[in-house]
């Protein structure tokens, strides 16, 4: 088996770029495994391990954009660092049915929105240790995404700027609505200064304020 696809097989989320791999020439050995389909370039400088039963010099697979972005957060700050949140993390609960054109991710530092071959990725600077957080499952290895009550309030906050129509965010609050620990939402509400958002969730969930 060649040293990458070794590698990435052994990682969390099974994405990896150029450096790496400890490897006098890793950019060719890249360029080798996509185009005979072990390896499938998401981006410049990411690639994504193809599933073994999938390989093929032409294969049609494609990782779901939210396996994308976590997985190219991770290769870049580690998997512990970085987790899904607002609609991707929403999609990652499966509480919204459709696939979206772009995935939300937090870093522990800035970085520029990226191209994909699945959709675009925004990554969002926040610190992990600051929110809410649950393991999930992704199609590229498993990793970290916001609780369904972190998701809810942030999807009720302005910013980031989600893009998304205002139906579609509806959809997700009250879908995610139905698996809300009010006990828990009320907590993470105090400690991340939420109190006037969660005020505003149950307003478009038509929930008695406290």
């Amino acid at each position: 088996m060649p040293q990458i696809v070794d590698e990435l097989n052994r990682r969390q989320l099974r994405v990896g770029r150029p450096d790496s791999f400890d490897l006098e020439r890793p950019d060719s050995e890249l360029r080798r495994l996509t185009d005979i389909g072990s390896l499938l370039q998401l981006s410049k400088g990411f690639y994504a391990l193809v599933p073994e039963d999938r390989r093929d010099k032409n294969t049609p697979w494609r990782p779901t954009i939210e396996g994308a972005a976590l997985g190219m957060a991770a290769a870049l700050y580690g998997p512990e660092s970085v987790a899904l949140i607002g609609p991707s993390a929403t999609r990652a609960h499966r509480c919204y049915p459709r696939a979206l054109g772009e995935a939300y991710v937090t870093t522990p530092k800035p970085l520029r929105q990226r191209a994909t071959i699945v959709g675009k990725i925004r990554f969002v600077t926040r610190d992990i240790t600051k929110m809410d957080t649950v393991r999930i499952e992704t199609d590229l290895g498993p990793g970290w995404a916001t609780s369904v009550e972190q998701t809810a309030l942030d999807l009720c906050r302005d910013r980031p700027a989600w893009n998304i129509t205002g139906e579609a965010r509806t959809e997700m609050i009250r879908r995610l609505a139905d698996r809300i620990d009010w006990d828990l939402i009320d907590e993470i509400a105090e400690t991340t200064r939420g109190v006037k958002t969660l005020r505003r969730l149950r307003a478009i969930l038509d929930r008695p304020q406290p």
